[in-house]
């Protein structure tokens, strides 16, 4: 189910890379082990491991993969490029994602007794500035940072993936509704989801 998982697996298929996918069972806490933190001494998923070169975090992935297949144009071509990329990445990363991770942890995870209200709302409001803000982007644009698919896209459509699961409204957004439609008419959405 991690977003994180899927934004690396949505790279490896954009990017045409040979992968070889590993289960990690979080149910049982197998990133946990020593053998996984050997890897990733985070114990979060997703890792790559690319021979003997070791990456996490799915963001640093997502630029990986970019970097080698600098033929399918998922990174920046310019400055601007670069930079448009880097702003929906880090807005990502630092404001929607966590705050869905709340929602999700808070209104489903969690035991009944552990949930916080409080929080889930204020998540709720962070979600909906980054939704605005989407939402004003991808006005008269087909794709979040260029006149393509990038690995902006990548980064933000997992997160939002979740949003049917945790009841996040996106109807006030129909240009986000359409462009998450989009990438989940991609064959990548479906090999991200298998």
């Amino acid at each position: 189910m991690s977003p994180n998982t899927k934004r690396a697996i949505l790279g490896l298929e954009e990017a045409g890379l040979a992968y070889e996918r590993v289960a990690v069972d979080l149910m049982t806490g197998e990133h946990r082990g020593a053998s996984y933190k050997a890897l990733n001494p985070t114990a979060r998923v997703p890792t790559l491991v690319d021979g003997d070169f070791v990456l996490w975090e799915s963001n640093a992935i997502l630029e990986y993969v970019a970097a080698l297949a600098p033929e399918r144009r998922l990174g920046g071509e310019s400055a601007r490029e670069r930079g448009e990329i880097a702003r929906w990445m880090y807005m990502n990363s630092a404001h929607l994602s966590p705050n869905m991770a709340r929602v999700f942890a808070h209104t489903i995870r969690l035991p009944e007794a552990q949930r916080n209200p409080k929080l889930v709302e204020e998540s709720r409001a962070e979600i909906a500035r980054c939704l605005i803000a989407l939402e004003q982007r991808l006005a008269g644009r087909e794709w979040l940072a260029a006149d393509r698919l990038t690995i902006a896209d990548l980064s933000v459509a997992p997160t939002l993936g979740a949003a049917a699961m945790l009841q996040v409204d996106l109807s006030s957004a129909p240009n986000v509704v359409a462009w998450m439609a989009r990438i989940e008419a991609r064959p990548s959405w479906s090999a991200a989801h298998r």
